[in-house]
C-alpha cells in the first residue's frame, strides 16, 4: 500500500487554498449512539472500536455512517468519497498518527485565513459518536473494487434471496458473506473493511434468520 501519510500530507498542502466548501448553514448535529457501550469520560487517544468484532463493529459502522452523513458528507463526500475539494478521509491511516490528526480536526475544527472551513465538534459529538464516525471512515473499502466485483455481489444477493423458502441454509450463506467481505481491504490500512456483506451475515444469523432484511442490506453495495 502506498505511503498514505505522505499522500494525505500532499493532498492537504495542495488543496488547502481551495477548501472553500465549508459547512455553511449546515449546523453540526449530535449523533444517537444507542447500541454502543459507554466509553470513559476521558477522550481515548486511539480508536477503541478498531478491533471490535461482530455486532459491535457493525453497530459502530452503522452509527458512524449516520453521523458522517449528517455532519461530514457535505464536504468530504457521500460514502467518504471526496469530490476533490476536501481530503479523501478513506486514506487517513488507521493508526495513532491518523487518530491524532482526526481528533485534532474534529475537536478543534479548522480555519483558513480567519474563515471556518470545519466547525469544532467537541461540544456536540460524544466520544462514542466521534470514534464511530472514525470507524466508519477507516473501514471503507475501495469503491472501484466494489464496482469491479458487481457480478459476484449480485450472485451473493441471489443466494440470500433464495433462502426465503428455506432458511435452513442461512448459516452457510452467512459464512460465505463473511468470507467474501474479508477479501475487501480497507483503504486506510485498518485491520478490516466493513461492507453490507457483514451486516447481511449478522441478519442471517439472527433467530429466526432475517432473510428479507439481509437482502435489503445488500442493496447498499449493488451499483445496478
Amino acid at each position: 500500500m502506498p505511503n498514505t501519510l505522505v499522500r494525505l500530507a500532499s493532498i492537504l498542502a495542495l488543496l488547502a487554498p481551495q477548501m472553500a466548501l465549508s459547512h455553511g448553514d449546515a449546523a453540526p448535529q449530535a449523533v444517537d449512539t444507542t447500541g454502543l457501550p459507554d466509553l470513559p469520560e476521558e477522550m481515548a487517544p486511539e480508536n477503541p472500536w478498531r478491533t471490535a468484532e461482530g455486532d459491535l463493529m457493525v453497530t459502530a459502522v452503522e452509527i458512524g455512517a449516520k453521523g458522517f452523513n449528517s455532519n461530514c458528507a457535505r464536504c468530504h463526500g457521500l460514502e467518504a468519497i471526496s469530490g476533490g475539494l476536501a481530503p479523501d478521509l478513506r486514506y487517513l491511516e488507521a493508526d495513532d498518527w491518523g487518530d491524532e490528526w482526526y481528533l485534532s480536526r474534529v475537536l478543534d475544527g479548522y480555519e483558513q485565513n480567519g474563515a471556518v472551513k470545519m466547525p469544532p465538534f467537541a461540544d456536540i459529538l460524544s466520544q462514542e459518536a466521534i470514534w464511530a464516525i472514525r470507524t466508519y471512515i477507516e473501514t471503507r473499502p475501495d469503491d472501484q473494487e466494489l464496482a469491479a466485483r458487481q457480478d459476484e455481489l449480485h450472485t451473493l444477493k441471489a443466494q440470500v434471496d433464495g433462502l426465503k423458502d428455506d432458511a435452513s441454509g442461512a448459516e452457510a450463506v452467512a459464512e460465505l458473506l463473511i468470507d467474501v467481505g474479508s477479501s475487501f481491504e480497507a483503504l486506510s490500512g485498518a485491520p478490516k473493511s466493513v461492507t453490507a456483506l457483514e451486516e447481511a451475515a449478522l441478519l442471517l444469523r439472527s433467530d429466526p434468520p432475517r432473510v428479507k432484511a439481509a437482502s435489503d442490506a445488500l442493496l447498499g453495495i449493488l451499483r445496478d
